[in-house]
C-alpha cells in the first residue's frame, strides 16, 4: 500500500509539472507539483531506507527531465497556442500628410494627451506638458510615428 502512495505522490507532482510547462502560467502548479515529488521521495525514504530513496530520486529526476524533454520536442503544446498574426497597426500618424508648422484645433482636453483635429484628421496629440482645453488653436512641432506634438498658438 505504501508503494501504491509513493507512485501515485510523484505522479501527481509529474503531471503538475508538465500541467505547469504547457498550459497552466503562474507557477503555482509547478510548486504543488514539486511538493508531490518531494513528498514521495521523502515518503520512499522513510518507508524503504536511503538506497531506494536514493534510486526513486534520482528516478524522479531523470523523469521530470524526460518528460519535460520529450512534451518541449513533440510540439504537442503548440495546438495550445494561436495561430495568427495581427498584421496593421495603429495611429500610423507619420504617414498621414502632417508636417511641423501646420495648425489644428484640439477635439478633447490635452492633459498633456489627447485628440487634436488638423487636415480633417483626428490624430493623437501631445503637448510638452501643458494642459489645453478642448477647442483650443494648436501648432505641431514635431511628427512621431504615432502621435503628434503640439504647442498652444
Amino acid at each position: 500500500m505504501a508503494a501504491l502512495y509513493i507512485v501515485l505522490l510523484i505522479a501527481i507532482g509529474l503531471v503538475l509539472l508538465i500541467l505547469e510547462i504547457l498550459i497552466l502560467p503562474g507557477f503555482i502548479a509547478g510548486v504543488i507539483g514539486g511538493i508531490f515529488i518531494t513528498a514521495g521521495v521523502l515518503a520512499t525514504y522513510a518507508e524503504y531506507g536511503s538506497v531506494t530513496g536514493h534510486m526513486v530520486a534520482l528516478a524522479s529526476v531523470l523523469l521530470s527531465i524526460g518528460l519535460i524533454v520529450y512534451f518541449l520536442r513533440s510540439k504537442s503544446w503548440k495546438k495550445f497556442g494561436l495561430k495568427t498574426q495581427l498584421e496593421g497597426r495603429t495611429n500610423e500618424v507619420d504617414k498621414l500628410p502632417i508636417k511641423e508648422g501646420d495648425t489644428g484645433i484640439t477635439v478633447s482636453a490635452l492633459r498633456p494627451m489627447g485628440t487634436v483635429l488638423i487636415h480633417n484628421q483626428r490624430v493623437e496629440a501631445q503637448t510638452n506638458g501643458e494642459m489645453l482645453a478642448e477647442r483650443k488653436k494648436v501648432r505641431v512641432i514635431s511628427v512621431l510615428p504615432n502621435k503628434v506634438i503640439v504647442e498652444p498658438v
